[in-house]
């Protein structure tokens, strides 16, 4: 008896509710992530000291990007920094504070715009998260968001107020769902003119087969969009995503794990209601080291 109460002790407590931010973002990873039009190649080493490197390069049509990076975490700190060809330094440092688990602050500034630098602050306890940042300019933007419940249902909100004209820009307010193979989300933005509805359905344990259906609708125009797609791991190296909405706009993409951490992906786009035009090719290399 006394064995099964210790068990029952030590079980850690379950995770609390999301924060706001969260909420429809498994749907939308599952509808964007891994869809690309253009052509990129990434190469990240690792240092014994705890360097991350990563170089990137990127083509889209006739224009070309590169980029250098590096991160570095050192105890409860993890610093990164980002320089591309367009002179454009943007870094963040993030903090975990040791005498509080759940609160999490991080710092980001940019280079040479630096007005869009920003403070954040995020707070999870076991009922609650709480997150608010501070534009680090002259006439800051202030944003708060929070979120009550639990780990399976939780309600939360969202506002920005800016300073400059005293007034609030964005109001936004959602519910989200979560069982052990579905995750949804009902979320009312842009001041309550913008309504989106997911869900993700995992069709197996491991979860590494889903399908998601996503609905938008603008109230102030009645426009509504309905997107439905999918995920499938054909093994453990390969898997294919695919996404069709109703404008007719088909996707899809094949990924390829060609070593640990290291991904090749192919991806396609065209318009099912404009098959006379040419399918756009998306390729994308990861190589991790």
């Amino acid at each position: 008896m006394s064995k099964s109460n210790h068990k029952n002790k030590s079980r850690p407590t379950s995770k609390g509710p999301p924060c706001f931010s969260e909420f429809g973002q498994k749907a939308k990873g599952l509808l964007t992530s891994g869809y690309s039009r253009s052509q990129n190649f990434s190469f990240t080493t690792h240092s014994d000291g705890g360097v991350k490197i990563t170089s990137t390069a990127a083509k889209k049509g006739g224009c070309s990007t590169a980029a250098v990076a590096g991160a570095y975490t050192y105890k409860n700190a993890n610093f990164d920094c980002r320089i591309d060809t367009d002179s454009k330094i943007t870094g963040t440092l993030i903090l975990n504070a040791k005498f509080l688990s759940s609160t999490n602050t991080s710092a980001s500034f940019s280079l040479p715009d630096y007005q869009s630098s920003k403070l954040r602050v995020r707070i999870r306890q076991e009922y609650a998260a709480l997150s608010t940042s501070v534009a680090l300019n002259k006439s800051p933007a202030i944003t708060f968001s929070a979120a009550v419940g639990s780990s399976s249902i939780a309600l939360g909100m969202e506002t920005e107020y800016k300073t400059a004209s005293s007034s609030f820009s964005k109001c936004s307010a959602g519910i989200y769902m979560k069982s052990l193979n579905s995750d949804a989300s009902i979320i009312l933005a842009n001041k309550g003119d913008l309504l989106t509805a997911s869900c993700v359905l995992y069709l197996n344990k491991q979860k590494k087969h889903a399908a998601v259906v996503e609905f938008t609708q603008k109230l102030s125009t009645k426009r509504n969009t309905l997107t439905v797609g999918g995920s499938y791991a054909v093994d453990h190296q390969t898997v294919v995503k695919a996404r069709l909405d109703d404008h007719g706009e088909f996707k899809t993409v094949i990924q390829y794990n060609v070593r640990p951490k290291s991904c090749l992906a192919i991806s396609g786009e065209f318009n099912t209601r404009a098959l006379d035009k040419i399918p756009k090719i998306g390729l994308a290399l990861s190589l991790v080291l």
